[in-house]
């Protein structure tokens, strides 16, 4: 595949899995009853098994959707999580804390997704996953203009740059 192409949910999810069994030294394995009715791909079920990916509704993944910056940042940062703070789920994540220091805050922390703002800081702060330049992080399409050159997608090329930085930096 083009590595300058935009990554999927569902290729993301596979990447998310491959920096677990690297960082953990343990083998994902599916999750046993599928909660998605439009996915049954088993990296995807591996990652949700793990943590690292949630639904876009209770029953829902939207696998072929286009992977946003945001996305990946909260996808690693659970990964992240799963390997090094002992007892963390995806259901218990409210009751941890990661230790970072905050870079300043990006000139767009308004379209940041509540759920997503901590990763995005924790990813930047280790140069994970970085700014855009101006001081704009980029979090996801906020127009259709945008949303037209994939402003703020992230590429299969990039995805592989964060995977590699995780590995190398956390």
């Amino acid at each position: 595949k083009d590595l300058r192409e935009d990554i999927t949910r569902a290729e993301f999810a596979a990447v998310a899995v491959k920096v677990y069994e690297s960082l953990s030294g343990e083998k994902a394995v599916p999750i046993a009853e599928n909660p998605f009715t439009d996915c049954n791909d088993p990296e995807v079920l591996k990652a949700y098994n793990i943590g690292a990916v949630n639904g876009t509704s209770a029953t829902t993944y939207t696998p072929d959707a286009l992977l946003n910056r945001e996305q990946a940042a909260t996808m690693l940062t659970r990964v992240y999580k799963a390997v090094t703070l002992d007892g963390w789920t995806l259901a218990t994540d409210g009751d941890y804390t990661l230790s970072y220091t905050k870079p300043a805050t990006f000139a767009d922390d308004k379209q940041i997704s509540g759920y997503a703002k901590d990763s995005v800081y924790f990813m930047a702060s280790n140069g994970i996953i970085n700014g855009v330049g101006n001081n704009n992080f980029a979090p996801r399409n906020t127009t259709s203009a945008q949303e037209a050159t994939g402003y703020a997608n992230a590429t299969r090329e990039a995805a592989l740059l964060i995977a590699v930085r995780m590995v190398e930096n956390l």
